[in-house]
């Protein structure tokens, strides 16, 4: 699996994590499509960056790309770590919105945050991308080897 690895990754990443007036502490990267927030001109503009090195990257293929992306988002989930998985899902968003597996992805974060509601509105957004449900397929997968990992990792007293 290639990693995006670039210095913007690491400045987006900076302006994005610094709360918006009023926003969670977090910032919006941590919020599926960055909780629809409208973006000031300077975030749009590393948006741009990271789309066109990501496209570089992966020979204009925006599909490889984002799937990257939801791997590194699924690889911080198994980890437990659902703020940063939900910045690489994120980022997978911006560069092929229609991939139902980025939305699977919003939905298995949701779901361990105890948004419920938000996990299923996320889950049905993936199933109308998915008409074959190979993405569900994989989604299923996934949560089953997590829960399993989960389930068999030692408890500390």
């Amino acid at each position: 699996m290639k990693r995006l690895g670039y210095p913007l990754l690491f400045a987006s990443i900076a302006l994005l994590s610094a709360p918006a007036m009023g926003q969670a502490k977090e910032g919006i990267n941590t919020l599926p499509r960055y909780g629809g927030i409208v973006k000031s001109k300077a975030l749009r503009q590393l948006d741009q960056e990271f789309i066109a090195s990501a496209l570089r990257q992966y020979h204009n293929d925006r599909r490889a790309a984002s799937e990257s992306c939801v791997a590194q988002g699924w690889s911080y989930f198994y980890d437990n770590n659902f703020s940063t998985s939900v910045k690489r899902f994120n980022q997978a968003w911006l560069l092929d919105s229609t991939n139902c597996n980025v939305y699977y992805g919003f939905s298995a974060c949701l779901s361990e945050k105890g948004d419920a509601a938000g996990a299923h509105r996320y889950f049905m957004m993936a199933q109308r991308l998915d008409s074959r449900n190979q993405g569900a397929n994989k989604y299923y997968d996934r949560l089953s080897l997590y829960y399993k990992a989960k389930k068999q990792a030692p408890r500390n007293a």
